[in-house]
Formats: C-alpha cells, structure tokens, sequence
C-alpha cells in the first residue's frame, strides 16, 4: 500500500513540474497567463473505519488553475498591436474542421490578412461589431459580432471619359519630325512615320479600373501663309496598335501667336465608350515638342494608407482620396468564472459550463479594462518564483521516490525472511 502511496506522490511531482516547465517555456509567449497544479490528498477508508487511526492513501491532482493576473504592457507602435489593460478578453473566430469556434485570447498581435481581415498568427479572426459613421456601435448583440475586415479600397473605379493634353508644337517646318508633307500625302498609319510628325503615350482607365496604353499620333494639317496665317495641328489615337475611330477628330487652329485660337474636341470609341480628348492647353513656339501636361478624369479606387484604433475599441480606415471612414467596433468578453475557461493552445481559451456564458462590453466600460493601440501584453510568468517552484518540485520527486525506494526495501525483507 505504501508503494503506491509513494508512487502517486511521484505522479503528483511530475505534473507540477510539467505545469512550471510549461509556465517557463512561455516566458516570451505574448498574452500568456501562468499556471500551476493544485492537488488534494486521498483517503481510502471504510464507513466503520476509526477515523483517529485512518491513514492517507496518497495525493491526486484536483485540478490546473490559470493565473489572470496583469501582464506587463509594452509599447510595440504596430497600430494591430492591442492589449487589455484590466478584465476582459478579446473573442476570435476559429475555423474547426468545417465549421468555425469562437474562442477569446489576451494576446493581441493582429495583422491584415490578404483580404483585409484583422487575423492573428494562428489566422483567427479578430470580432467586432458594425458601427455607424460616426463609430458609434449599431449593434450590440452578440450574434451580430463578425470578422473585422478593413478593406484595402474604398470606392468603385471611374472610367476615363475625358482626356486633356498639353504640348509644346514646333513652329519651324524643319522640327516636325519625319512627316512628309502638310498636309501629310498618305494615309494616317501609325506604322507610317511619314503620315505624322509626333507621337506621346498616354495611359487611361477602362471601366474596371484596368489601365489602357494609348498613343497619341500629332499631325500638322495645315502651315501659316500670307492669305491665313494660322496653323492647325490634328490629333489620332490608337490602343493596342489599332487606330481608334474619332467623330469629329481632334484638332486645335492657333494663331500667330501659337496660342490656340479654335478647338475641336474630339470624340473617340475605346472599348465601345466615347472618350472625349481636348487640346486647348497646347501652344506653337520655336521650341521642340514637349508634353507640358497629361490628365484625364479616370480614377482608381481610394487606397488604404493609415489605420487607427481608438480607446473604446472602433476601428477607423483613412484612405487616398481623403476619406477617414469608421470600419467596426472591437468589443471586449468577459466571464463569471474565467478560471473554468478550458485551454486550447495557442493562447487561446474556450467557454465552458463552468465558465459560464460570455458578457460583451466595449472596452472602459464597467467590468472591462482598457485597450491600448500600439502595445502588447506580456507573459505574467515570474520567472524566478517559477525556479523555485521548479526546485520545489524536484525534491518532492526525490523524497517520494525514496519512499517508495524504503517501501521496496521493506518488501524485500519480507520476501526474505525464512521459517
């Protein structure tokens, strides 16, 4: 009986110190909360026993309690780094087989996944709730709680629709390039540089925001003389090579001056679209052509630039075209009994009866801690108690292995014994 009255002591020095090796191995482990075997003795008597004269059967383990206790908070500047100063838990969404869980952690190293959505290294989404405007919280039923995702853009795309084209145009008739006449005697061609005299690449939008390569081709269509001593330069574009149809084509008429005097806008079929192309901010002078500017009215969506994360938990998205837009609210769990949360790995922990149901609240409300953007919690594992524990533990292996060391020698001696 002895022999494995000792030997249970031998199980119960083993699991705490399997339970201070875990605490020590995750020193480092963001958001990790310690925690320790507690055991209860074990007596084994029958109900006409005398209890005065009764001895213990040995120790069991009763239970692996978690110490909540604060963690130490540290300043990361990662905006996704969050940590509760106080109670509370953040709840994450699992994917478990083909359903998902969710599960609440104190680690708060989050980062945007591929699609936008606030993940931690183990790919659990981060849940909030959605908010209005002014981040205020539409909703604060639990089952409206989702997967925070901040989209990377904002907006639909604008296709391009207009397209407006500043150049410099020579004046001289020897700085026209290779065209062969003016007005040219061939047919436009843009693989015929005689039918042109410049060329410039301009890029544009398309209705799903793609970008198109298009080409400009400059041809001088008619020189000042004494009878009309303007000049007219028309304006061809090609995609992809093929000529674009234009009704009317653009030109511009400038005058002495080489200001421009009248201007046709022209009117071209990209993509079945009419893409309207305007040269009034051109000009004639003694220089060499030059494209002084090139703009048109398509737009990309807005892209996300900066992210921030305010004190009660909303989250908030700026974007590239000035946008500061509210994206969701995190919200904070907390439990009547977080002791009877089961531990899944992962610094993650799972509701049970004896946890009781979770209760959400935005953090700094009443019954929930703080939240701090840019910093993390640390382990709450003190290092050197854990040492001693360690030492403690050690010992208490060695006397109960030399209990069952005596227990064994007594056998034998038994065993011995002659008549």
């Amino acid at each position: 009986m002895s022999m494995y009255t000792a030997l249970s002591g031998i199980s119960a020095a083993q699991t705490d110190i399997a339970a201070t090796s875990h605490n020590i191995a995750n020193v480092a482990t963001t958001g990790f909360k310690s925690s320790r075997a507690e055991f209860a003795d074990i007596y084994s008597s029958s109900p006409m026993a005398v209890s005065r004269t009764s001895v213990g059967s040995g120790v069991q383990v009763s239970r692996t309690t978690q110490n909540f206790n604060q963690g130490n908070v540290t300043a990361t500047g990662n905006v996704l780094d969050l940590a509760i100063e106080g109670a509370g838990f953040f709840a994450i969404r699992t994917a478990v087989g083909n359903s998902t869980e969710t599960q609440y952690t104190r680690a708060g190293a989050f980062s945007r996944s591929v699609d936008g959505t606030i993940v931690n290294a183990a790919g659990s989404a981060l849940l909030g709730w959605p908010v209005a405007q002014d981040g205020s919280p539409l909703s604060t039923d639990p089952a409206d709680g989702f997967p925070i995702v901040v989209p990377p853009t904002r907006g639909a795309p604008v296709p391009t629709s207009a397209m407006m084209l500043g150049v410099n145009l020579p004046a001289a008739e020897d700085m026209i390039g290779e065209q062969g006449a003016v007005p040219p005697t061939v047919a436009f061609s843009p693989d015929d540089p005689a039918s042109y005299a410049f060329t410039t690449p301009m890029t544009i939008l398309s209705a799903e925001g793609q970008p198109l390569n298009v080409k400009a081709y400059f041809i001088k269509v008619d020189n000042a003389d004494l009878a009309d001593p303007s000049t007219t330069w028309e304006a061809r574009l090609t995609l992809d090579g093929n000529v674009l149809p234009a009704a009317p084509a653009a030109t511009v008429q400038f005058n002495m001056a080489g200001f421009p005097e009248t201007v046709t806008e022209g009117s071209f079929d990209i993509l079945g679209r009419p893409v309207s192309l305007n040269l009034g901010q051109s000009r004639v002078t003694d220089k060499a052509f030059r494209v002084e500017t090139a703009t048109h009215n398509g737009a990309v969506p807005a892209a996300l630039y900066s992210l921030e994360i305010d004190a009660s938990g909303t989250v908030y998205g700026s974007y590239s075209n000035g946008e500061t837009v509210a994206v969701a609210k995190i919200f904070l769990a907390n439990f009547p009994n977080p002791q009877g949360m089961r531990q899944i790995g992962a610094t993650a922990l799972a509701l049970t009866p004896q946890s009781g149901q979770p209760l959400l609240g935005s953090p700094g409300e009443t019954g929930f801690g703080l939240m701090r953007s840019g910093a993390l919690e640390r382990s709450n594992v003190e290092l050197t108690q854990e040492l001693v524990n360690l030492i403690t533990a050690q010992r208490n292996y060695q006397a109960s292995a030399k209990a069952m060391e005596t227990s064994s020698s007594l056998s034998q001696t038994i065993i011995n014994m002659r008549s």
